[in-house]
This record gives structure tokens, sequence and C-alpha cells, in this order.
């Protein structure tokens, strides 16, 4: 017996030691928000294990250092780890390693810092130059795009990855693929039972198919996997992060498949990309099972504490579609009413107990459901003279009609983060301004939608008037330039909206281009008003409508340059940096198959007086 019990531990214990060894990589690396002495580091796993970060200086004889990275099964085996204590613009080359397996090699330089640059009489700020790389919207799908192949990637790769600080996907860096992918079958992959698996696949079972829609598009691509292990990105989402045209998610009522996906797709999005971004809000989506009662107001969770969230993070309450195509972008879904009937955007009206909230409009049936409630998922970031705002055009964006695009009080971004955005804004000690907008902003998007709502399609702020033109207003106060940086169309273009506010579209990165009908019928160049406002195209790629869809594969891509400081030393091959005294912001437009330069803008600081000789 004694034998027996020795020869079963010794199995138990040799297979517990297998399956470890046999954990390896994935996917990744992947590298995120980066400064002076600190980037991020992401990276997954076969199963739930850690592996290590190895990073050292390109140049010299520096040993590898080590940073241990615990993968989790509710993260779908991912994890990411913040390198700190680095140099100043440095080069460093690193790659993940578990059981002695390694991940491909990547490099990342970090930020220059400003002590190195200043200069008490020329330069008392430290000031110096820059350069990031934006754009959007590239799909894989052959019926979408160009396909996995991705020539933009491999155009920036030979072209920039080593000429930038930074990139910014702007949203749609995700198609829906793979969003029907089963619980069932995730499960079997880590051979665990359905009783084993997190509360959040329990909650949200077709968060799976999200998870595989990310690793689908990582195992496709080894050029977009060499650009993010080489050049730290930022990201937005837009809508096929989370699904095509998901409309109204911060309109109490709104009854909509896709609208009530939003927190399913952002769960994932934090998991493979979100984790990149700087966190200004720490409080996690919610995630539950409730009871409701017909004509009750009050939602019940037994398992809930919700006297523990920190609502100034959150947003608000939607109760999930709870089919297995709740995420799967198909027009035939969306005329089916199988969802259940509480499913819904609700506002939350006030905490009853750790068991129970108060909710607006109350429940229609009795019966249980799955809900979430958001978290706040726009930040900020600042390089040198320059403040980075990633806004979130999708958690807060309530419903619009294309009958009534100035609506008093209709709003795209919400209270909170429009309140976020102007405090921040009007505080702001930077030379220059960059909002991310993942939908366009002077130009609207009101074709090729796909979506059994199209008679009421744009997806731009031209049907948030009422906001747009008070912000506007409020830009128009500020002594800096302000730069909306958008995505979304097809097509990129440079907008003067004003002296002191542009408007810079970038992509697609592969995605099949727009028409010019699509983009509500705007001219080429020139100056054009769709509604309130007339604007002045300087400059955009196009597509006439007489060009069939499978021809309509143009991408592009936008490198931005701050010309802050020129080198001016009192002996040939010396550094001394003076600064500018309207520094400058160049925006490069580039043919995404070639790399050939299309269009350059340049705009400076304002000239508010005249400069003593």
């Amino acid at each position: 017996m004694t034998s027996y019990k020795f020869t079963l531990l010794f199995i138990l214990f040799s297979f517990c030691l297998t399956a470890q060894e046999i954990n390896h990589i994935t996917h990744g690396p992947i590298l995120g928000h980066v400064t002076q002495n600190s980037v991020r580091v992401w990276g997954r796993t076969a199963s739930p294990g850690t592996f290590e970060v190895k990073y050292k200086k390109k140049e010299g004889s520096d040993s590898f250092k080590n940073i241990p990275v615990k993968t989790l099964l509710a993260d779908d085996n991912t994890g990411w780890v913040t390198l700190t204590n680095l140099s100043p613009d440095t080069k460093y080359t690193y790659h993940l390693s578990i059981n002695g397996k390694q991940s491909k090699e990547g490099s990342f330089r970090t930020l220059p810092a400003a002590a190195d640059y200043a200069n008490e009489k020329y330069n008392p700020e430290g000031l110096f130059n820059f350069k990031f790389e934006f754009g959007s919207c590239a799909s894989q799908n052959p019926a979408n795009g160009i396909g996995p192949s991705l020539p933009t990637y491999t155009t920036m790769l030979d072209e920039v990855k080593n000429d930038i600080n930074f990139a910014v996907m702007n949203g749609d860096w995700l198609y829906e693929e793979k969003r029907d992918y089963p619980a069932s079958e995730w499960r079997k992959t880590q051979n665990i039972q359905e009783k084993e698996q997190p509360d959040l696949v329990t909650n949200a079972p077709t968060v799976v198919g999200v998870w595989e829609n990310y690793k689908s598009y990582l195992d496709k691509a080894d050029n977009l996997a060499e650009w993010h292990r080489n050049v730290p990105s930022y990201f937005t989402f837009d809508d096929h992060e989370l699904i095509n045209d998901i409309w109204g998610a911060g309109t109490a009522g709104r009854r909509d498949r896709r609208t009530v996906f939003r927190d399913i797709a952002t769960a994932a999005w934090y998991d493979y990309l979100g984790w990149a971004d700087p966190v200004i809000f720490k409080q996690d989506i919610h995630f539950g099972k409730a009871k409701f009662k017909k004509n009750s107001d009050i939602l019940v969770d037994s398992k809930a504490n919700f006297t523990e969230l920190d609502y100034s993070e959150m947003d608000n309450l939607h109760v999930h579609w709870g089919t297995p195509t709740a995420g799967v972008d198909d027009i035939v879904l969306d005329s089916l009413h199988f969802g259940n009937p509480n499913s819904k955007v609700y506002d939350i009206v006030e905490v009853i107990n750790k068991n129970k909230i108060r909710i607006d409009p109350p429940a229609v049936a009795n019966g249980t459901g799955n809900y979430s409630i958001a978290r706040k998922s726009y930040s900020k970031f600042t390089v040198g003279n320059s403040d980075f705002f990633l806004l979130d055009t999708k958690t807060n964006r309530q419903w619009h009609d294309t009958q009534n695009r100035d609506k008093p009080g209709l709003s795209l971004l919400g209270k909170d983060q429009l309140a976020w955005l102007k405090e921040e804004m009007k505080n702001s000690k930077a030379d220059f301004l960059f909002l991310f907008s993942s939908v366009p902003f002077m130009i609207p998007h009101v074709g090729a939608s796909g979506y059994a709502m199209a008679s009421n399609k744009d997806e731009s702020w031209t049907v948030f008037l009422d906001e747009r033109e008070k912000l506007i207003d409020f830009w128009e106060t500020l002594d800096q330039p302000v730069f909306v940086l958008t995505g979304d169309l097809h097509n990129s273009f440079a907008v003067k909206i004003t002296d002191q506010i542009w408007e810079f579209c970038s992509g697609p990165h592969n995605s099949v281009n727009h028409r010019l009908s699509d983009e509500g019928g705007r001219p080429k160049s020139g100056l054009y008003q769709f509604d309130k406002r007339e604007m002045d195209i300087r400059w955009s790629s196009f597509v006439l409508d007489d060009i069939p869809r499978p021809e309509r594969l143009y991408p592009h891509y936008c490198v931005v340059q701050l010309n802050n400081v020129f080198n001016n030393p009192q002996k040939l091959g010396d550094k001394r940096w003076v600064a500018y005294e309207h520094p400058q912001v160049i925006f490069q437009f580039f043919d995404g198959r070639t790399g050939e330069l299309r269009y350059s803008e340049t705009v400076s600081t304002k000239r508010t007086k005249s400069l003593k000789k």
C-alpha cells in the first residue's frame, strides 16, 4: 500500500513538473508606455506561470537583468511589467524566457532626459526633439483589406522603426474574427473543468472569443509582432476592438446586442493592448450575475460587494445579451431578439447595500442575467513639451440621430471625461496639445456600414455638434495649438479648423479604403462645409467611387516630428542645444507600401508679440 501511494504521488509530481516544463511563450514580447527611465513589457504563456524579462544595454558588456512576470488564467495567461531605473536615451536589447526557452529578441530606446539637453542660457527647460508614428485600421481579413501580409508594417520596420520614439495605434488594431469560439474549447486548451474557470469566463463567456481574436492577429502577422517588440506603443480602442458600429453605450434604456458587448470586449483589450497605456484609473470592470424582478429597479447580486467599488472611476451598467454569438459581427444577428429580455444600458442610481443597487430603467422581466459596470478608459502622458490625451470615444458615447446633429447636451465623451479633458488642458504647461480620438472630428463617416441601422450611420463627431463646437470654443481660449489626431475613416487627411486647431487623420494601415461618398462626399482638398463650420482640407488621400472594392487598397501612415531645439555648438562636432522661440510640429504622411512621402504640414506655436532683436 505504501509503495502504491508513493508511485501515485510520483506520477502526480511528474505530471505537474512536466506541465510546468512544457509551458512556453506563445505571444510577445510587446512594448508599451515608455519614459526616460522605464518601459512596459508584455507577454503571454501557454498556461499560467511565470516568465522572465531579460534585458541589458545594447552597447557594453553588461549582463542581463531578470524581472519575473506572473501570467494569470483570468487574463488569458497574459502578464506585463514595467522595467524601471533605466538610463535615458539608451538602446536596450531584451527577450522573454521561461524554462530556458526564449522568445524572439526585441529592442527599445528610452526617451531623452531634459537634463542632458539643458543649457542655462539657450535651453533652460531642457527641450529635445522627438518623433512618433500614428495610424489606425489594420484589418487582416482579405475581405476587408490587404490581408495578413500587412505591407505597411514591413515598410515602417524598414523606414521608421529606428527613427521614432514611440507609436500610437489609434483604433481598429483588431477586426472581429473567431468571436464565436466557445468557452468549452478554451477550457480544453487549459486542461480545466468549468468549475475551475475564472469568474470572468463564468460571467462573460464570450470574452474567450475576443481573446482568440487577438491571438490570431498576432499569430498571422510576423511583421506586426516584430513592430510591437521593437517600438513602444500606445493604443486607443474603436468599434472593431469591441464590435462594429457599437453606438449608444452611454444612453440608459438603449437595447442592442452590439451596445452591451462593450465591457466584455474592453476587458480583453486590457489583457492584450490596454495595459500599454498610462494608468489613471485603477478600478477594473466589475462583472457579475444578478437577479431581476419585473418592474423593479433593484438589481440583486448575492456574490457582489457593491460598497467596495470606486464609482468615481467607473461608468454605467450593462446587462449582457447572453448568447454565444453576442460578439459576432454579423448583420443577420441584429434582427434576432434572442437576447436576455433585461439586456440594455442602465444608469446606477444608488448603492443600497453590498448586494443591491438601484438602476434606471427598471427591469422588464423576472429572471437572471450577467452584467458589468464599466471602468474609465481614458488617459494622458507627457513627453517633453507636449501633452498627449488618449480619449475613449465608445464607453460613454450616447445614441445619436443624423437628423438632429446639433442636439443640445448630447455627448460622445461623457460628462466625466469631458470635464477631465478640459481641466487637464486648461492647466497644461505644454507647448503642444495632442488629442487622440479614434473617430473623425470634422469629416463625417456616413457610409460602408453593413449594420441594420445604416440609415443612422455616422461614426464621427459630426453627430455631436453641440459638444464638438463647445470644445472648439474652449480650445480657442488656450494658448497652445491643439491637434486632434483621428482614425476610423480609411483615408488620411490634414484639416485646418482654425489657426490653432487642426485635425490629422492617419490610415488605413491595412484596411480597404473608403470612398469619397462614405465621407459625406467631401472634396479632395479645399474649403468644405459639411455642417455649421467651414474647414480647409489641406490635403487628403482619397478613393473615387468608381474604383471596385478589391482595388481600394492604398495604406498610409503618419510620422510626427517635434522640432524644439537646434544643435548650435561653438565647435564643429560638439553639442549645444538651442531652443526655438517658436517650436514646430511637422506632420508627414507616407505611402504604406513604398514609404514615399505624400504630404507634409508644419504648425508652430502662436506669435503673440514681436520678438526683440
